[in-house]
C-alpha cells in the first residue's frame, strides 16, 4: 500500500503548481505582447513594451509569492 501524503503537503504542492502556472502564463503573455504589439487592439511600440514588461514583472512577482508560500 503506498504511503499517504498528508493533506497539508498536498495542498501546498497544488497551490504551488496552480500559482506557478498562472505566473508563467503572465510572463509568456507579456513576451507575446512585446513581440506582437497586440493586446485586444493593436498597440504602439512604446505601449506594447510598457505593458509587456509590466506583465512580466507581475508574473515574476506571482511566481515569487508562490515559492515563498510553499517554503514557509
Amino acid at each position: 500500500m503506498p504511503n499517504k501524503i498528508d493533506s497539508d503537503r498536498l495542498w501546498k504542492i497544488t497551490n504551488l503548481l496552480v500559482r506557478g502556472v498562472i505566473g508563467l502564463i503572465y510572463i509568456l503573455f507579456g513576451i507575446f505582447v512585446i513581440f506582437k504589439s497586440w493586446f485586444i487592439v493593436p498597440l504602439d511600440s512604446v505601449y506594447s513594451w510598457f505593458l509587456g514588461i509590466l506583465l512580466i514583472l507581475y508574473g515574476s512577482f506571482r511566481m515569487y509569492r508562490a515559492f515563498r508560500t510553499y517554503f514557509e
